[in-house]
């Protein structure tokens, strides 16, 4: 299992890293909110118009996700992608990145944290802010007008990556045949019918009773819920814009975040306290299991 993660995330870095390089011109906009999770009011500080300063100065076209959308944006929202401020700061630092997904929302693009020590709130955000987008101009970001990229990378981490898919998810691939099955049952569809009830009982007693047994349970792939976490004790999943927030504790700390991948139950979860992402998968009953060093953990759903 951890080998498998570990092979697992590092082709998810690959892509994401070569994806940034090479396929970042393909996009045509930047979409920046008014106001980002942790702000307390729209345009707190001026970091909203701050971050749509830095994304014009690094050559991008960038619209408030209030305005009204050019007719190519608004026909295809592929087009575009979604700004995202992360506020990781401590009591001693104030530390920000940025983040970019697609319209299926998966993360394109993450800078490294920016960071800075002055007291002062809008000082200490706009430098940490203006640090963090130093990525983003190295890119050295030009529209090229190509809009196949980005499906073309997605497809291709779905191929490689379900080469190490789960044993939980071979039944999605079993059921599709079984659905596509009936296209001529206009002409005879009786007969259909119970050649689709005889395969389906030689299929049950040829497979194994764990494969029968996945086959027959619904698969939990509700993210949201609450689980007993460690330390943290009762805890909360709940879903933000492209992303998951993972709170706990009496003070309501979000100490994760959690992104998702191209397959419904893994997902690759950010802890606030270490900068190495790991792999979670939601298994069948609905508990969160998570890669770690000392082996994995789990975390049980609580409802």
């Amino acid at each position: 299992m951890n080998k498998t993660f570990s092979i697992s995330l590092f082709l998810m870095l690959s892509f994401s890293v070569l994806f940034a390089q090479n396929n970042l011109n393909s996009y045509k906009y930047i979409l920046v909110p008014k106001q980002f999770e942790f702000q307390r009011s729209a345009d707190q500080y001026q970091l909203n118009s701050l971050a749509k300063f830095l994304f014009e100065k690094s050559g991008f076209t960038v619209l408030f996700t209030d305005e009204n959308f050019p007719a190519d944006l608004a026909s295809n929202s592929c087009l575009a992608l979604k700004a995202k401020v992360n506020n990781d700061s401590g009591m001693f630092s104030t530390k920000m990145n940025v983040v970019l997904t697609d319209c299926t929302n998966q993360i394109v693009f993450s800078t490294q944290d920016g960071k800075s020590k002055e007291k002062d709130y809008k000082t200490a955000f706009h430098e940490a802010l203006r640090m963090a987008f130093a990525d983003i101009e190295n890119l050295k970001y030009a529209y090229d007008g190509s809009e196949a990229a980005s499906v073309k990378i997605i497809e291709t981490n779905n191929v490689e990556i379900e080469k190490l898919t789960l044993k939980e998810i071979i039944p999605a691939v079993e059921v599709k045949e079984v659905t596509e099955a009936p296209k001529v049952k206009e002409t005879a569809p009786m007969a259909i019918s119970k050649n689709i009830e005889k395969k389906e009982a030689k299929e049950a007693k040829e497979e194994k009773p764990e494969t029968v047994k996945s086959f027959v349970k619904p698969v939990v792939n509700s993210l949201e819920g609450k689980y007993m976490v460690d330390k943290w004790g009762e805890c909360v999943i709940s879903q933000k814009e492209g992303y998951y927030s993972f709170v706990g504790g009496d003070e309501k700390f979000e100490f994760a975040v959690i992104y998702k991948t191209s397959l419904p139950n893994l997902f690759i979860i950010k802890w606030a306290a270490f900068k190495q992402p790991r792999l979670l998968e939601l298994d069948l009953q609905g508990n969160l299991k998570v890669e770690d060093q000392s082996g994995d953990k789990i975390y049980k759903r609580m409802q």
